[in-house]
């Protein structure tokens, strides 16, 4: 009896305890009042489905007012869908590092640019940004060129020699990863005439199993998580994944040979000549300097590879979906690429810059469809937020989530037509002005996306070389589509698209 009573005791003075050390915690909960959720779950319940997160997200967003704190298993969340806050977020000094749970997306594949903190992230950031400047982006266009022909070639004889209607998310999925390998990998895959599927398949159950997991809290323990099923089928990818990487990167193995005998380096360096504008040159510099090691690479290349592919197919299916639902926009599209572009033939670079309109196309389907609905910070140091003309302490350790998603579809910020597919009365020259951060489909500020040039680069030529050749259309309507809350946006159901010549 005695001895239950101490464990009573001594179970209550923890509990205590751990009351007072997040009392700071409690005092920013008490004056951003949001839901308050479940004991040592917080929100999970409600939140654990991805098909209803983001239109939960948004209920509670009118419910109450945001910014707002709730909790995600025992974690301080703060809540902002709107651009004054989003701004203070993403230039703070203080708020750089991505949000504790990007730690499940990195057990998975690696502590890449993604989900790394600093000093890492800086380091990695500094070391890689030249594979992404403009120069070197203007390089790729030969490939772009050669992706976007096999894509024509795929939607003519499937489309319409066979006469099927497409998924043209799959078509599109093949195409943008294969540009991504041969532009940062310097490989050709061939992912149109190989049995592939299994590779397409692999990232999107990580993204599931991770998200999966981000939206159930009972599973952050790792001893928890490791004895799950979600954890099995994370092994199962992960394992298609890294042998896909390992192929990837099989030159680069070299490398690690070459260091230990330097009479092998020489005719090593001379045969790759001048070829050192792409990611995977300018890391094998790094290795060979000592700058990076081996599994920083595979950590990046992972990565690149899965960001580079999935935000950038996402983007442009979205695109292509909203024009095949709006035809008028299409005609628009049309006209802007005959008066601007050849019949047939390559896209150069001054030719893709003058392109206004099919760049206003893309950015208002970015604006309804965001490629990455939420993203997720971290508090480092405490921070004051201002809501209205009060000012709050959001305390170190709080989980930040800026829900981009739900912010571009606001009619607060976007007015009337905010759910509408309208290029010009959001991003045309008679548009009203918006906050600087009202549109953020690659973030802002001191940790935008290293990738948003090439993204936006690849998306404009491959756009204009379909609509030049062809006219989509789709029986599928606007206000009819079920999105996903995942890591990237995502359809419940994929409607399928009619593929006619132009």
């Amino acid at each position: 009896m005695l001895a239950c009573i101490i464990l009573i005791g001594w179970l209550l003075m923890v509990w205590i305890y751990f009351l007072w050390s997040r009392r700071r915690y409690y005092k920013a909960a008490w004056q951003l009042r949001g839901p308050i959720g479940w004991p040592l779950i917080g929100m999970g319940l409600q939140m654990m489905n991805p098909e209803t997160f983001l239109q939960y997200m948004d209920g509670l967003s009118r419910q109450f007012k945001a910014p707002f704190i709730s909790w995600m298993g025992t974690n301080c969340f703060l809540y902002i869908n709107d651009p004054h806050s989003v701004e203070q977020i993403f230039n703070s000094t203080h708020c750089t590092n991505k949000g504790d749970f990007y730690r499940f997306i990195s057990s998975a594949i690696g502590d890449g640019l993604f989900t790394s903190s600093s000093p890492r992230w800086h380091k990695h950031r500094r070391l890689i940004n030249p594979a992404f400047s403009r120069q070197i982006l203007s390089n790729f266009l030969p490939i772009f060129n050669a992706e976007a022909q096999v894509l024509l070639e795929k939607l003519d004889i499937e489309g319409v020699q066979h006469g099927k209607r497409l998924e043209i998310y799959q078509i599109l999925k093949k195409i943008v990863l294969e540009a991504a390998c041969q532009t940062t990998m310097g490989r050709k895959m061939n992912f149109q005439h190989d049995g592939s599927m299994a590779i397409f398949e692999a990232y999107n159950g990580l993204t599931e199993v991770c998200v999966k997991r981000m939206l159930s809290p009972w599973l952050y323990p790792e001893l928890l998580y490791r004895r799950s099923r979600l954890f099995r089928l994370q092994q199962k990818v992960v394992g298609i994944l890294f042998g896909f990487i390992e192929q990837l990167l099989e030159p680069i193995v070299s490398v690690v040979a070459a260091n230990a005998n330097p009479e092998q380096q020489r005719p090593e360096q001379e045969m790759r000549g001048k070829s050192k504008a792409i990611f995977i040159e300018q890391v094998r510099e790094h290795v060979e300097r000592g700058q990076l090691s081996w599994q920083d690479v595979r950590d990046e290349a992972n990565v690149t590879i899965a960001a580079t592919f999935e935000t950038t197919s996402t983007a442009l299916y979205f695109t292509i979906l909203c024009l095949a639902m709006h035809p008028c926009y299409q005609e628009k599209l049309y006209v802007e690429l005959v008066r601007e572009l050849p019949p047939t033939g390559d896209i150069s670079l001054e030719q893709l810059q003058r392109l206004e309109y099919t760049e206003m196309v893309i950015n208002e389907a970015m604006r309804l469809f965001a490629p990455v609905p939420m993203v997720l910070r971290s508090a480092e140091q405490d921070i004051h937020l201002k809501r209205d003309e009060e000012e709050f302490l959001i305390p170190r350790g709080t989980q930040i989530g800026i829900d981009i998603y739900n912010m571009q579809r606001d009619e607060r910020v976007w007015g009337a037509l905010s759910r509408t597919y309208n290029p010009e009365a959001h991003f045309g020259l008679d548009a009203p002005p918006r906050h600087a951060f009202a549109f953020v489909p690659f973030t802002k500020g001191l940790r935008m996306c290293i990738g948003y040039r090439y993204a936006q680069m690849l998306m404009k030529l491959l756009l204009a070389r379909i609509f030049r050749s062809y006219r989509i259309s789709t029986e599928a309507r606007l206000e009819e589509l079920l999105v996903k809350g995942n890591i990237s946006l995502k359809l419940k159901d994929y409607p399928l698209c009619r593929v006619e010549r132009r």
